[in-house]
């Protein structure tokens, strides 16, 4: 057996091979497995700060949950539970592993969460949308533009389900498994099409989201200091749309013929970790608008003022005023 990962892609168009009864974890397979549990924990434990936040802010002393809220609520668990399904799909340490173990495993939680990313993000993404939508929902062509999002984003993560669990291979089994000879999947050049529309779809929704925000900043009498802020605070979802990017470069070397097959084990960790970063970068993007109050609080303690005229800012973070309700 040679030193280095030899198991190919899980696509299933490996089947009837000899595979070897253990697997290899290399050197650089397993730090980079480290590099996942080390950022996307970290990245975990402040989503979870900001996200119980928000809905404390949300729940106390007044009761404002709405449906952006509820949607939040399933997609952060849903990120949670993909974050769990990539963190058993990964090896920390190195040396030989059964391929049993490999398959029914790492490849079974592998391939689901591909599935369960797609739904969280459509939650993430729906929940920014209609939050927009509840700051500003007089204008007839902003309720168009963002209930277009709401429904290409809708349909992506219901397709993206349907297209993994029942599409790419029959059996299901035959996605993860080499072991299975009967059946058949589609082929490796179908599954990247899928992936580049999906990534397409998602860079897209990320930028138009987090600049949309500029339409009614500038209706806001603030002073220029605070919409800068604001802007800032509301555009983090571009830095989805940067680990989107780097993640598609990653895909696009995953299933290039010319990848030694020793890379393809790092590189698939190198698209979970990325993978993961932009459902947690979302969750931040979505939850930290609405603490503007709280961050102005501490800036003002810190001697930062934003403006120089105190305002009231109710426990959701939100303002009314002219028509637009306004963060902050």
């Amino acid at each position: 057996m040679s030193n280095n990962d030899t198991l190919p892609p899980g696509n299933g168009t490996t089947s009837g091979l000899s595979l070897p009864t253990e697997f290899y974890v290399s050197e650089h397979h397993a730090y980079l497995s480290r590099v996942y549990l080390g950022v996307t924990s970290t990245f975990l434990f402040f989503c979870t700060v900001v996200f119980v936040t928000r809905i404390y802010l949300r729940v106390r002393p007044v009761w404002t949950i709405g449906m952006d809220d509820y949607l939040h609520i399933i997609g952060y668990c849903l990120s949670v539970v993909d974050w769990a399904f990539l963190l058993m799909a990964n090896s920390t340490q190195p040396g030989f592993i059964p391929t049993d173990t490999v398959i029914d495993s790492q490849g079974l939680h592998a391939w689901l969460s591909i599935g369960i990313w797609g739904l969280a993000m459509t939650c993430l993404k729906v929940s920014i949308a209609l939050t927009l939508l509840r700051i500003q929902r007089k204008s007839l062509r902003w309720r168009i533009f963002l209930f277009s999002i709401i429904g290409v984003q809708a349909a992506y993560g219901i397709l993206n389900l349907f297209f993994n669990l029942v599409i790419a291979c029959q059996p299901l089994q035959k996605a993860w498994d080499p072991r299975i000879t009967t059946g058949s999947c589609v082929a490796v050049e179908v599954m990247l099409a899928a992936s580049n529309i999906g990534s397409g779809i998602n860079i897209g929704t990320d930028v138009l989201l987090a600049l949309s925000p500029i339409v009614f900043l500038r209706k806001i009498t603030r002073p220029l200091r605070e919409r800068i802020f604001i802007c800032f605070l509301m555009g983090l979802g571009l830095f989805v749309s940067v680990a989107s990017i780097i993640k598609t470069i990653q895909v696009q070397k995953y299933f290039d013929p010319k990848t030694p097959p020793e890379e393809f084990m790092p590189v698939s960790v190198s698209v979970a970790t990325y993978s993961i970063l932009e459902l947690f970068i979302c969750i931040l993007a979505a939850c930290i608008p609405a603490l503007k109050g709280i961050l102005e609080g501490c800036l003002r303690k810190m001697g930062v003022s934003l403006t120089d005229s105190d305002s009231r800012v109710d426990h959701s973070g939100f303002h009314h005023a002219g028509g637009i309700r306004r963060i902050g």
